[in-house]
Parts: C-alpha cells; sequence; structure tokens
C-alpha cells in the first residue's frame, strides 16, 4: 500500500464521513448536516491536531521578541523618572499590565528614562517624535544620539521598537491634502509642501497602471521609512489591509489599529494572524477610544467643543473588554489599549486612582494571565494574490485600481459573508447603534487565517484547506508548493477561472490529493457571483472544527491547549452605542447558545465563572448582553494534569 501521511489519511477519513452515503441500521447519515452528523464524526476525533503539533509548526504563537508572555500595555508614561517609577509600581502592584505603547520618545532625551526601564525588562514601543512620521522624505529619522539611547534597552535585552502608525491611511488619504501638511509643518510648511503628493491620485506621484508598479510604490515607502528609523519599525495600520506586506517588508511588529472609526476589524485580525504565520513574525492589537470625533477619557460625560468627553464618551467598556480579550485570544502577541494613561486613572498623576475601566482592565490582564489561550485553530487559509492589494476602505485595490470580479468576490467573501455587517464605510451603519459594526457575529466561526501567495510549502501544508480566492497567478513556483500541500493533505478548493488559469496543471494537482473546482454560486444577499457558497463554508466548518455551535448568532473562536480545546462566545449584542452618550444595555438580550463537541467529551468548564456543565450534549449557554465566556472542552483522551 502507498504510504500516506497520518494527516493525510484523517483528511482522507474525514472527507469520507462528509459524503458517504451509506449509513448503517440506527445511524444517520453525516451529509444530513452538522448536528445530524455528530454522532459519526465523535469516532475520528483524532483528525484534529493536537496542541504539539500547531505548537510546534508555523503557527506557533509569536510573542514579542525576548519575551516569554503575552504583553498588556500602558499607553503614554511620564517624562520625568522619579513618576515613571510611580506609575511602573502601581502597574506591578496592581497588576495593569506589563509594557508600554508607547513608552518614552525615541530620542536622546530620554535616555534618563531609558536606563530606568532597563531595570524594569518590560518591552518598550515608541514614537518618534516627530509630526511627520509618516511623511516619507520628511524630518523624522533616528540620530546617531537618538540611536545610542535606545541601545541601553538593546544591551539589557528589553525589547523596543518605533511606531509606523497609520501609513496606509497617511499614504492614500493625507499624502495630498494640504491642511494636513500645514498642521503638521506650521511655519515651516513652504520648505516641505514640495513633498506633498497631487491631488486625485491617492498618495502616487503618476496614476499607476499595473497592482506591480502599486506595490513597488508601497514597497519603497515603507522600506525608506523603515530605513530612516534604521530598522526599529512597527506597522500599525487601521484603514487598509496592508498587514501582510508589511511582514514581508520587515516590520518588526504587526500591528493593527482596531476601533476608531476603523471597519473591518475582524478580516483584519485575519489579515494579520496570517501575516504572522506566513513570515514568523509577531502581530499586535491597539484599541482606539476613538470615534467618530468622541474620545474616551477619564472623567464625567461632557461636551468639549462639537464632540464628548469623559468615561462614557468614544466606544463602550464592554466592546473595550471584548476586543482585548479576542485579541489576546486571536493570538496577538500585544494589546494596547489606547490613551490608557488618560483612562484607567482620574488622572495621570499621584496618587494614580483607577477609575472603572482601570479596574476592569485590571480583571482583564489578570484573566489574561491566568489562563493559557493555546494556539488558534482556523484550519481555513484564504489564499490572495501576491500582488492582490486588498484595501476594503478604499475600495480599489492598492486604493487606486479599478476592481475586478474576483477583487469583488474576495470582498463579499470577507465582508459579506464571513463578517457581514462590518462594513461601515460604505454601508451606513445603523444610527442607534453605529459600536454594533465593529464585532459581529461569524456564521463559520473565525476559522480563517489569509496568506498572500508566496506563502512557503510548509506553511500552505499546515492548513488542513486551502481556498484561493480573487485573481491568482499561476506561476510555476506556487504550482509546485500547492503540490506539495495537496500531497500532504491539505484540501485546495479554488473557483472555475483558476481551473482554467492552470490548465494542465489542474490534472497534476489533481491526482496528488483532493482538489475541488467549487460549484458557481450567486449570492442572494449581493446578487453577485461569489467565490465560494455558503452552504460549503458550512461544510468545511462542519468537517474542520472540533465543535459544533448552533443557537443564536454568536462570534465564536476556538483554539487548542496542551489538554483541551477552548472556545470563544462572544455576544455582542444587546449593548447601544453612540459616540456621544452612555451606553444602554438591554438586559433581556441574552444569547442561547448550544455546543455540540465532535469528540468525547470528558469535562466542560467556563473559564471566568468556573462553572462545570453536565456531561448531556448539547451544551447549552446563555451569555449575556456584551459578554465574553471562554468555554473548555477536554476530551476523554486527555491526560490528568499532574497533581
Amino acid at each position: 500500500m502507498k504510504s500516506i501521511s497520518r494527516r493525510r489519511l484523517y483528511t482522507v477519513l474525514a472527507m469520507w464521513l462528509i459524503v458517504a452515503p451509506a449509513v448503517g441500521p440506527g445511524q444517520v447519515s453525516p451529509c444530513a448536516g452538522a448536528d445530524a452528523g455528530e454522532a459519526t464524526a465523535v469516532l475520528i476525533h483524532r483528525r484534529f491536531p493536537t496542541h504539539q503539533e500547531l505548537s510546534s509548526g508555523p503557527w506557533r504563537l509569536q510573542l514579542l521578541p525576548g519575551c516569554q508572555q503575552f504583553t498588556f500595555t500602558m499607553y503614554g508614561c511620564p517624562g520625568n523618572v522619579e513618576e515613571l517609577k510611580q506609575l511602573v509600581a502601581v502597574m506591578q502592584q496592581r497588576g495593569l499590565g506589563n509594557g508600554f505603547d508607547p513608552g518614552p520618545t525615541a530620542k536622546a532625551s530620554s535616555r534618563p528614562l531609558f536606563e530606568y526601564l532597563a531595570t524594569v525588562g518590560w518591552p518598550q514601543i515608541c514614537y518618534p517624535g516627530y509630526a511627520d512620521m509618516q511623511v516619507k522624505e520628511g524630518r523624522c529619522r533616528l540620530s546617531d544620539e537618538d540611536e545610542e539611547a535606545l541601545r541601553i534597552l538593546d544591551r539589557a535585552g528589553v525589547y523596543s521598537a518605533i511606531q509606523l502608525g497609520e501609513w496606509g491611511y497617511y499614504f492614500h488619504n493625507l499624502a495630498p491634502v494640504e491642511s494636513f501638511w500645514r498642521t503638521v509643518y506650521g511655519p515651516e510648511f513652504e520648505a516641505y509642501k514640495h513633498l506633498m503628493k497631487p491631488p486625485g491620485l491617492k498618495g502616487y506621484d503618476t496614476r499607476p497602471a499595473t497592482r506591480q508598479e502599486c506595490y513597488d510604490t508601497l514597497r519603497d515607502y515603507f522600506l525608506t521609512r523603515n530605513r530612516f528609523m534604521r530598522g526599529r519599525n512597527i506597522s500599525v495600520t487601521g484603514h487598509s489591509h496592508y498587514e501582510a506586506y508589511a511582514a514581508e517588508w520587515g516590520a518588526r511588529v504587526v500591528g493593527l489599529e482596531l476601533g476608531e472609526n476603523i471597519a473591518f476589524s475582524q478580516s483584519k485580525i485575519a489579515f494579520a494572524r496570517g501575516a504572522s504565520r506566513q513570515w514568523q513574525r509577531p502581530w499586535s492589537v491597539q484599541v482606539s477610544p476613538w470615534f467618530a470625533g468622541s474620545c474616551t477619557t477619564a472623567g464625567p460625560l461632557r461636551r468639549e467643543g462639537n464632540y464628548a468627553r469623559g468615561l462614557d464618551a468614544g466606544h463602550s467598556l464592554s466592546f473595550y473588554k471584548r476586543m482585548w480579550l479576542h485579541g489576546w485570544f486571536a493570538g496577538a502577541a500585544m494589546v494596547t489599549p489606547e490613551n490608557s494613561i488618560g483612562i484607567f486613572f482620574d488622572s495621570p498623576h499621584a496618587p494614580w486612582k483607577l477609575t472603572p475601566h482601570g479596574e476592569k482592565a485590571v480583571e482583564v490582564f489578570a484573566f489574561m494571565r491566568a489562563h493559557d489561550r493555546g494556539v488558534p485553530y482556523t484550519p481555513v487559509a484564504l489564499v490572495l494574490d501576491h500582488l492582490a492589494g486588498y484595501n476594503a476602505y478604499q475600495g480599489r485595490p492598492w486604493g487606486i485600481l479599478e476592481k475586478t470580479p474576483g477583487d469583488q468576490e474576495t470582498y463579499d467573501l470577507l465582508e459579506q459573508q464571513l463578517f457581514p455587517g462590518a462594513d461601515h464605510i460604505h454601508v451606513k451603519p445603523d444610527p442607534s447603534n453605529p459600536e454594533a459594526s465593529y464585532l459581529r457575529p461569524t456564521p463559520h466561526g473565525e476559522m480563517f487565517d489569509v496568506l498572500l501567495s508566496t506563502a512557503p510549502a510548509d506553511v500552505l501544508s499546515s492548513y488542513p484547506a486551502i481556498l484561493l480566492v480573487g485573481d491568482v497567478r499561476f506561476e510555476p513556483d506556487l504550482v509546485g508548493r500547492l503540490l506539495a500541500a495537496v500531497k500532504a493533505g491539505s484540501q485546495l478548493l479554488l473557483h472555475e477561472r483558476h481551473a482554467r488559469a492552470l490548465g494542465s496543471d489542474l490534472t497534476r494537482l489533481k491526482g496528488s490529493g483532493h482538489v475541488e473546482v467549487l460549484a458557481p454560486w450567486i449570492n442572494p444577499a449581493t446578487g453577485r457571483a461569489a467565490a465560494v457558497s455558503n452552504d460549503r463554508l458550512a461544510r468545511l466548518a462542519a468537517q474542520h472544527l472540533p465543535v459544533a455551535v448552533g443557537g443564536d448568532p454568536v462570534q465564536y473562536q476556538v483554539n487548542r491547549t496542551a489538554r483541551s480545546w477552548v472556545i470563544e462566545l462572544i455576544h455582542n449584542g444587546g449593548v447601544s452605542k453612540k459616540p456621544d452618550r452612555a451606553a444602554i444595555v438591554d438586559p433581556q438580550q441574552i444569547a442561547r447558545i448550544t455546543l455540540t463537541p465532535r469528540f468525547p467529551l470528558r469535562s466542560a468548564t467556563e473559564w471566568q465563572s468556573g462553572r462545570i456543565f453536565p456531561a448531556d450534549l448539547p451544551l447549552t449557554i446563555e451569555i449575556p448582553p456584551g459578554r465574553t465566556m471562554f468555554v473548555e472542552l477536554v476530551p476523554q483522551s486527555a491526560k490528568e494534569p499532574p497533581p
């Protein structure tokens, strides 16, 4: 018998269970749907990977370099050493974090602060100290004296980096705006106005004709900024989906800004986590309190000019907690609550009294430290062409090119099928609850990563299913890596146009493993041809996720720990929030869901409450509005923990 890898054997068995038409007496056909097929699925629980398999390959969690644990940062710090010592002492005593983002400015004048922080050992993300930090050829450059100050941290083994923030938005939106430049340069505007980009070209000097031109221009921009900061940049993107490119171009950390007015939170996480796995770099989440001009700050709700300030302004505390926890559970190396020094304390000075938001942050970070989050299990890789340039905010590839049908299918898949309702840029948000679009229920779970078509064979092969999305160029090297993946047991799903473009290579792929050319499907929600049908997505979830989720719509994700599966359940409903009003919670909006493990279950425990569920299946769970629950599912095969 021809040898076959264990993972491929399990994949073949799983596929047989999905498609086999014959059933014995008293059995239910697994083709009847996810719920009906549970009794059969438990027979092959070994098709799900172990923690060792996930944590030793490309999916291993990437922490900040030199760090042994997840980092929860304070945003901002005092400018003198004595006050900084006070703040660090409070953070240590209360458990309010273990890093700064940003910490001191990346300038020689911060040397005394760096000397103290080197003794603390916490990672430091710095702002460069220039208002034009995003301008390609601007003043913002790290000097010899500045770098020597940062080397104090280097010599102490303390991780540090310099943020290049919201560079995608700057490039496409701010580079040609004179008012921005006048604000940045003030009286020096005339000396720098030649660096402005022409209007109507989305940051380009001339209108690009190809994706390669766009790619080359953005790459040159990013590499120039990183070179001026001597290779110390981390990337933070908000209104763009350029996370994969930042990783490819050498960003120390692939950062996301979420919250604020930024849409597409969950697809951006899928891009960042995929980039982390493709390029083996850590990723991070910065949660912004800005919301349509209003912003969360300490103090009572109040008007300052046209906008609101105070603890009840900006986003809701419920949203912050859900986003902090989800960033952690989704695999981020670092979560930064933006403006936390101005939110977590009544005043950013002694006696450093905590606000309700600060107390909640203490609670959340204690929970994070008390639990092993495991490895996010995202069995489906969405593979986009290397030059796709997906940018949902701009609504055009690379911010400027006309969309093709393949580009539209990519958008529809991510923002209409996987995370429906996430687009409040091109679709008007719910006026009664504009915060509702920031985190969305997931019809198929958060089981997807986004990769570029340059992903190595070992990365592609680590995903049980690979879905090609959009317009893909099938160069010989890509075909070879796809061949390696299907030979290793990955399912390959592709569109009819991909099959046509592959030509005779399609026959080679089909002869090497499971390859499926998807049937055409018109999405009734959009009236457009889709990359994949909702039914096929549901069957992927039924085949590859170790637990079925039923009942009311919620957001969910599954992680693998050393002895269990843990499912994160987020009920985003029942909390209404406008930027300038306090949140309104409807206690009647309870999500009632069921969990049906697809393996023999020993025990089920909710982490936060400690509740132990009865062994009856399915498990029934009620989630209050705006809350997150984590349910640990321990298989019968799990080893008992040491006494």
